[in-house]
């Protein structure tokens, strides 16, 4: 199964961003069923994208890393990029966005906020 995010983007926006809009469209996308059926989700992050914040990130996962846990979910959901080869330079920051994701999400899950 594929899910294409750019509904989430907003129409002039180049950004993912606020964990309110993560979680709306995770219950848009029925993810809480999608957890449970069998197979692999790739998740499209549309051309164009220039930032996705770690609360969206949250706000669209997290429920699935408490539900799958941290191995369970990379093997449920693949991340990819809509244009791979981002002649802008665009996808390194935004792996390294996903990847602050992530990390945020472990770190909830272990309650760890580095105080």
């Amino acid at each position: 199964m594929e899910i294409n995010l750019i509904k989430y983007r907003g129409s002039s926006s180049t950004t993912f961003t606020d964990r309110d809009w993560g979680e709306n469209a995770r219950k848009d996308l029925k993810l809480d069923e999608l957890d449970d059926e069998n197979g692999v989700v790739s998740i499209i992050i549309p051309k164009g994208t220039t930032s996705f914040n770690p609360s969206f990130y949250l706000g669209l996962f997290f429920q699935s890393y408490k539900k799958l846990n941290i191995e369970g979910f990379g093997k449920k959901y693949n991340l990819l990029f809509e244009d791979e080869n981002n002649l802008e330079g665009f996808n390194e920051l935004l792996k390294e966005d996903l990847d602050d994701g992530r990390r945020q999400a472990k770190d909830e899950l272990i309650n760890n906020y580095g105080l």
